[in-house]
């Protein structure tokens, strides 16, 4: 059988096998065009298959397949979105705050912190890094947040949400560190 007696033959039964599972008209042309590239690619690399219908119809159904694994589906934007954005600009603000009071801490708890926080290494580059063991970097840098928390509390109150995500924040008027005048 000729590429262009395959083609007609099956070209309106696929077509309908199609749009059964595919619900843009275009797309669905679409994926019978590139079935039809398969079967003249098949046909001219002397690969032709013995049952045309059968494999017609499995590589429709593999082409719906990868149609649907690659499609992407997009949400309407939320109608809070400004409400996220504000968010985002108080974790911004914030973390501008975060940088000088890392600063202000011990040396062994600021270096630990600024590799893994702030440059992003995981714990056993710090360590290595450092020459320190894991345990104790994880150590230093656990010590570290507990004292860049109590840092942070003493300049402003953080206000977080359900979800403990913090959502603002006020400054402390009488902020007892030296890293609050950034804040």
């Amino acid at each position: 059988m000729t590429v262009e007696e395959a083609w007609l033959a099956y070209q309106q039964k696929l077509l309908f096998f199609i749009r059964s599972k595919i619900e843009s008209n275009e797309d669905a042309e679409e994926l019978l065009n590139d079935v039809f590239v398969k079967l003249t690619k098949a046909i001219n690399e002397d690969t032709s298959p013995e049952n045309i219908s059968a494999w017609l119809y499995r590589v429709t159904k593999n082409s719906i397949i990868d149609h649907y694994r690659t499609k992407k589906h997009y949400d309407p934007l939320p109608e809070d979105l400004s409400e996220s954005n504000e968010e985002a600009d108080t974790i911004k603000q914030l973390s501008q705050c975060i940088l000088p009071m890392i600063k202000a801490l011990p040396e062994s708890y600021q270096q630990p912190l600024m590799l893994s926080e702030i440059e992003g290494l995981k714990y056993q580059e710090v360590a290595t890094e450092l020459n320190l063991t894991l345990p104790a970097v994880k150590s230093r840098i656990l010590r570290g947040k507990e004292k860049l928390y109590k840092s942070m509390l003493s300049c402003c109150t953080v206000h977080k949400n359900n979800s403990g995500e913090v959502t603002d924040y006020d400054k402390n008027p009488n902020g007892l560190s030296d890293s609050c005048r950034n804040c």
